[in-house]
């Protein structure tokens, strides 16, 4: 349900320099904070490694803002996270503030800045990921201002293909799918048995969007920006169907040969029929976006609800498809992304 979320705090100067102290770091030494923060987040990762320190930064008043993330997965040492959890992850955060600060009153007043949200699904077979990946760059280029990226920067700020991965941005909210696998090994991090043949639907919920909902006017649903706000089931099972079913579909993917026969023994009139295999011929043809170009938005809409309705994904599985690692690819592939 739940990856990682990123807390701000207001914490006073004296406890703020006294944390640095704590692990040996001089501010002083730095000629920039986020030199200082850097190390002091390298060695408290050593020691609480499902805590980071994303950035800190003085107050006019004299105050500090102190900006932590936490990978909830981490934490509790399991794939599954449920909204039953939120009392151990808070409880394990007020720990840390404790140890830290002699109290955890801070998390009292705390501001919930980000939340990624998942949906884990296990591909045992390397070659269904493949395909799945495959099938993923035929999706839409932009949905409610998510552009689809294919090239981004690593580490290092170098180009970086997502090879294994299909990633959608926008300024308030992300959707990236990935192979928990290949991301582990890409990172040089030992793959953990919750993610051996993981694919993740991850949906970031950045700063500005939180802020919009926090909002009781244009849009805004008055939510506080408090971590129980979002540690719910009900909330990220609405996040899922909003933001990320208009992007990968519902429905199995199929070829051509196999979602005519599901069309053919359908109830739809036969100039319908007809019409959702032209539909699904021009996708394949160019992408999910094509047939856009070719009707009205409100019939494209209509032949994607028929689709659904009769379990066909809109992508179709290439008919004579073959790559370096696979010659061949099935008929049919299951849609792992079920809610």
């Amino acid at each position: 349900m739940i990856h990682t979320f990123e807390l701000l705090l207001i914490i006073s100067d004296e406890d703020c320099q006294h944390t640095f102290s704590k692990y040996g770091v001089k501010i002083n030494k730095y000629r920039h904070i986020r030199a200082a923060v850097k190390e002091l987040n390298r060695k408290i990762k050593e020691i609480f490694p499902h805590y980071a320190i994303v950035r800190t930064w003085e107050r006019v008043d004299g105050d500090w803002n102190l900006q932590f993330k936490v990978d909830v997965v981490k934490l509790l040492n399991r794939g599954t996270i449920t909204e039953e959890d939120y009392d151990l992850v808070e409880l394990d955060i007020r720990k840390f503030l404790t140890r830290h600060f002699g109290h955890s009153d801070y998390f009292d007043f705390h501001t919930l800045t980000r939340i990624d949200y998942r949906l884990d699904v296990y591909v045992p077979d390397k070659r269904d990921q493949e395909l799945l990946f495959h099938l993923l760059n035929k999706y839409t280029m932009r949905f409610a201002y998510k552009e689809k990226i294919k090239w981004g920067k690593g580490e290092n700020g170098n180009p970086l293909k997502y090879e294994t991965s299909q990633y959608h941005k926008c300024k308030s909210t992300e959707l990236i799918v990935y192979s928990k696998e290949d991301e582990r090994t890409a990172k040089g991090e030992q793959i953990q048995l919750y993610d051996d043949s993981i694919i993740r639907y991850e949906l970031r919920l950045k700063n500005s969007h939180l802020n919009s909902m926090k909002r009781q006017d244009k849009g805004g649903k008055g939510m506080p920006k408090k971590l129980k706000t979002y540690f719910s089931y009900l909330l990220w099972k609405e996040y899922m169907q909003k933001h990320v079913i208009p992007i990968v579909h519902t429905g199995d993917y199929y070829k051509i040969t196999e979602a005519e026969k599901i069309i053919k023994n359908s109830s739809f009139s036969k100039r319908k029929k007809e019409s959702l295999r032209e539909f699904l011929v021009m996708i394949s043809k160019g992408s999910i976006d094509t047939p856009k170009k070719h009707m009205s938005l409100p019939t494209y809409r209509k032949y994607l609800h028929d689709l659904a309705i009769l379990g066909i994904n809109p992508i179709l599985i290439p008919k004579n498809l073959s790559t370096k690692n696979h010659i061949a690819f099935p008929s049919i592939l299951k849609n792992p992304f079920k809610i």
